[in-house]
């Protein structure tokens, strides 16, 4: 599977695709670094994706600032599919992250589904999914 050394390979190629509607990276190694490049990736071209899966990459809570800036700058995202992120402890920088993104879903015009697996026993992970709750309440 693809791993984050090879993110920036296939964010330039994320380029030459404007007519691409789902990105479904599922079941690889990108980490919150080959998460964040990709995001970023995605959040500068806003391309025509619609629908962005991301589980079983290994993502912390690292990995949401990127995606809180696809929801804020890319119009076209309907669905987002996340690993619930592993927190190591549930400190100020994974809550506000979390607080951050939540925000930017509920203030999206387009995001009308996101969906987090994994096994993620955290308050950090307890939080997001109740916010996310709230924030898209006809899920």
């Amino acid at each position: 599977g693809l791993t984050s050394e090879d993110s920036p390979t296939l964010a330039g190629a994320l380029s030459m695709m404007p007519n691409l509607q789902t990105l479904n990276l599922a079941g690889n190694r990108l980490g919150d670094e080959g998460v964040s490049t990709i995001a970023l990736a995605v959040s500068n071209s806003c391309t025509s994706i619609e629908k962005l899966c991301f589980w079983y990459n290994g993502m912390t809570f690292k990995s949401f600032p990127g995606l809180t800036k696809i929801v804020q700058t890319c119009s076209l995202i309907k669905v987002l599919h996340l690993d619930r992120p592993m927190a190591s402890a549930d400190d100020d920088e994974s809550i506000r992250a979390v607080l951050d993104f939540t925000e930017a879903v509920k203030l999206s015009g387009s995001l009308w589904r996101v969906e987090c697996c994994g096994e993620d026993e955290s308050e950090v992970g307890a939080l997001l999914i109740l916010l996310l709750g709230e924030a898209l309440p006809d899920c």
